[in-house]
């Protein structure tokens, strides 16, 4: 039996105790829509629908968005086409990773990082371990990469090494405590100088 997939908010709002998100907000209303903007901006738009993975290649997310004038065209747009809740976050600058975890048949719950964004399925720079993990195998996965030297400040990247780790071991913590959870991804999961936030979630339940 196929998994139940949640939608962005819901998979966010399960998440929340584990991992770290930007400030966000879903509403219908582009009133409260401009009224979180206009504490974040620029924000991210994105249509909050079960039945869309890959939300760049449908159109369903608008980077970058600077003030009221293109919250109001961008919101109604999204709106018209996808009749759904809206989900404004505060857009992050930094390494794009990907954290996901997965239901083994053989092992039970595994944890995956690797580089993300909408490369990942290109990159394929992805390591695993059996949930959960210590801060040891956290950051023994950050070194594993072939594109390690990112994480380590190559071409001026600056990373918060620590935040990444600790991210790494509650959200492997919380695959291990949920039996529920078939397949997460964090994708990305943005790496600041300062922090390590996912900026999308997608949750699948045991069917």
């Amino acid at each position: 039996m196929a998994g139940k997939v949640l939608d962005p908010w819901s998979s966010q709002t399960m998440l929340s105790t584990a991992v770290p998100f930007p400030p966000t907000y879903v509403t219908r209303d582009v009133d409260l829509a401009l009224r979180f903007a206009r504490e974040h901006y620029p924000v991210v738009l994105k249509a909050v629908r079960d039945d869309i993975v890959h939300k760049t290649d449908a159109g369903a997310v608008v980077l970058n968005v600077q003030n009221d004038d293109q919250l109001l065209y961008h919101f109604y747009r999204l709106l018209d086409r996808f009749d759904s809740s809206i989900l404004v976050q505060k857009q992050l600058k930094g390494i794009e990773l990907f954290v996901g975890g997965k239901k083994d048949p053989q092992f039970g719950p595994v944890v995956l990082f690797g580089l993300g964004g909408i490369f990942v399925e290109v990159y394929k720079d992805v390591v695993a371990r059996v949930a959960p993990i210590s801060l040891e195998d956290a950051r023994e996965m950050m070194d594993e990469l072939r594109g390690a030297a990112i994480l380590r400040g190559a071409r001026g990247a600056r990373v918060d090494r620590d935040a990444v780790a600790s991210l790494l071991v509650r959200f492997s913590e919380f695959m291990a405590e949920h039996p529920e959870l078939e397949e997460v991804d964090l994708n990305p999961v943005i790496a600041t100088q300062d922090g390590a936030y996912a900026v999308d979630a997608r949750v699948v339940l045991t069917g």
